[in-house]
């Protein structure tokens, strides 16, 4: 018996843990959530003058689809998102007025993550987004496409065996311009 139980305390002390599944495969899902976008100007109206923390708020929903490879208790991914704001933001001194709306966004980002449990994990991301803005200036209108930096973090858990929920929190930094934060809660279907 002391033979067995030393063998015992022995293997034990040598086993390896066991590892969580990692994410991986094809997936596609749908998402929404809140959406802020603050922004910067100058010059807008007049030579010299200069707007600081004009903020639009707003709900954001959208699709994405992508792919993870699982490498021991961690997993890399490729995705591609387009999605659709309402977030607006608006200024008015009676004279001059502006009027910015984000529209649609198209991007793509790389995701690396670990497993925390054996349905969890925690992951970042980092890439680029496309927006278009609907800008209006005392009653003329334009639209324009910026780029952005994206960096993000969130987490995902399994809902059986095909299925998962996220939540993520996204920040979109579009030049010295303008600036987004977005959280956002979606379900997706790996394959």
């Amino acid at each position: 018996m002391r033979k067995f139980v030393l063998a015992l305390a022995v293997s034990a002390a040598f086993a390896t843990p066991a590892m969580a599944e990692p994410f991986s495969g094809a997936y596609v899902g749908a998402e929404a959530g809140l959406d802020n976008y603050e922004g910067q100007g100058e010059d807008v109206f007049a030579a010299g003058d200069a707007f600081d923390g004009i903020s639009g708020n707003g709900l954001v929903g959208g699709v994405f689809a992508g792919y993870d490879f699982a490498a021991g208790n961690a997993f890399f991914g490729i995705e591609g998102k387009a999605s659709l704001s309402d977030a607006e933001a608006s200024y008015d001194d009676t004279i001059d007025t502006l009027d910015i709306r984000a529209k649609e966004t198209f991007g793509a980002s790389a995701r690396a993550g670990l497993m925390v449990n054996g349905n969890t994990g925690l992951y970042a991301r980092v890439g680029w987004a496309n927006t278009k803005f609907k800008v209006a200036i005392n009653g003329t209108a334009a639209s324009d496409n910026d780029d952005a930096l994206v960096l993000g973090a969130g987490l995902q858990t399994r809902l059986g065996t095909n299925a998962l929920l996220r939540v993520e929190y996204v920040r979109s930094d579009y030049s010295d311009f303008i600036k987004n934060n977005a959280v956002l809660a979606g379900v997706a279907y790996h394959f």
